[in-house]
């Protein structure tokens, strides 16, 4: 005798099964499947990410969907190779990873957790992500670091490619001698001090040394070594006074800020550009960064042309 179902509960098993979406395997990566559930998901999150991307037609919504597709077959690829090789992350790992996180961010674990929370991420979810972080990072120093060089020609031939980029700035050391003038001075008193001035400046380009000058000139002037200063940095004034000097040469007098100044190039040093060992080192990272990442990408080729993979979309 056959089993009647009320017809009340077969509705609703329909209207449930309806509205639930068929989940099925879109993809086998060896022995692990990417089922159409997670991957929706994921392009879900890509279309988030990217705003514009929610206007997109029939085809270009298919091929960012292919896109995605192949972005999880190869993480999935890399999460099946740290389970070959056995690497974990200890809690102890872990936790470094979060309070180095704290350190350079100056975040309590209080503070670093209500960050989170107003990006939308639980901390759960965020030790869950530098979790795989960290066990990429091993990965990639296990099968790809151990295997990259960088040699001293590469080095060199890098620095010679971006020079201009390690220049230093150019510097120059500066003497000043200053006649301050009277609040009350009038124009024949400005004169006076002016030709003074002019007297000073002949002095120092005829060779006479700065400190004797300005000592020469008694309690008339004051100033002295003004000591080494990046020159992009100097005053407007200033360096309008001093713009193309060489060293030994000194500026035409000029009233300014309640004083007629004079000021004479004691040295100069000019924007160069030194391959030391720090600088060295600082390149051979900058490299090592750049063959890591062009060696991972083709270590992920290898790891695919070497897998069983069936697409089913």
């Amino acid at each position: 005798m056959k089993r009647l179902f009320p017809l009340a509960l077969l509705l609703l098993w329909s209207s449930v099964a309806s509205a639930t979406p068929l989940i099925k395997t879109v993809a086998m990566v060896n022995n692990d499947a990417v089922t159409s559930y997670q991957l929706e998901k994921k392009l879900a999150s890509a279309m988030a990410a990217d705003t514009g991307r929610n206007q997109l037609s029939k085809d270009e919504h298919q091929t960012l969907r292919l896109k995605v597709l192949n972005d999880m077959i190869e993480d999935l690829l890399v999460e099946q190779r740290i389970r070959e090789l056995g690497l974990s992350v200890s809690d102890q790992d872990l936790n470094s990873a979060i309070e180095d996180v704290q350190r350079q961010n100056k975040l309590t674990r209080k503070q670093l957790k209500t960050a989170l929370q107003a990006q939308g991420m639980s901390f759960s979810n965020y030790q869950q992500n530098l979790r795989k972080e960290i066990l990429r990072y091993k990965l990639i120093a296990r099968e790809v670091r151990s295997k990259v060089e960088v040699t001293n020609a590469q080095v060199r031939a890098y620095f010679k490619e971006h020079k201009d980029e390690y220049k230093s700035q150019p510097t120059l050391r500066l003497g000043r001698i200053s006649f301050p003038l009277a609040k009350d001075a009038d124009p024949e008193a400005k004169k006076r001090l002016m030709q003074q001035a002019q007297i000073t400046r002949q002095l120092l380009l005829g060779g006479k040394p700065f400190d004797e000058v300005l000592k020469s000139l008694g309690g008339e002037a004051e100033g002295g070594d003004m000591g080494t200063m990046v020159e992009k940095e100097l005053n407007p004034h200033l360096h309008k006074m001093v713009n193309g000097l060489l060293i030994g040469q000194v500026s035409e007098p000029m009233e300014t800020l309640g004083s007629i100044h004079i000021l004479q190039v004691l040295d100069r040093t000019p924007a160069i550009a030194e391959l030391d060992e720090d600088l060295s080192k600082k390149i051979e990272k900058i490299l090592a960064e750049k063959n890591n990442e062009k060696r991972f990408a083709e270590w992920k080729k290898e790891l695919r042309k070497d897998a069983v993979i069936d697409i089913r979309i």
